[in-house]
């Protein structure tokens, strides 16, 4: 049984070369804490409307930072790490 639609599967891979290109080393987290990046955070999540394709939509986190601020703490909000939808620019 597929894991992922064909659909899924080709915007991951997608999703994996932008974030090679972006981050050919391994960056420090965007919060700030100082820790290496282990994970890319979508800003603006696909069920707000985001992209997981678009670089101006990830933001490189540390493990312990992308737990918390996709448990959506308000620190990430205020640092802009995740936004709601009715803060994502339009364009």
């Amino acid at each position: 049984m597929r894991q992922v639609s064909k659909k899924r599967a080709a915007e991951n891979r997608v999703r994996a070369a932008v974030v090679a290109e972006m981050y050919p080393e391994r960056p420090r987290c965007a919060c700030g804490c100082g820790r290496l990046a282990d994970d890319v955070q979508e800003i603006l999540s696909r069920a707000r409307g985001g992209s997981i394709t678009d670089g101006a939509n990830f933001a490189p986190l540390a493990r312990f930072c992308h737990r918390e601020a996709t448990d959506e703490a308000p620190w990430a909000y205020a640092k802009k790490l995740v936004v709601h939808s009715w803060e994502a620019p339009r364009g």
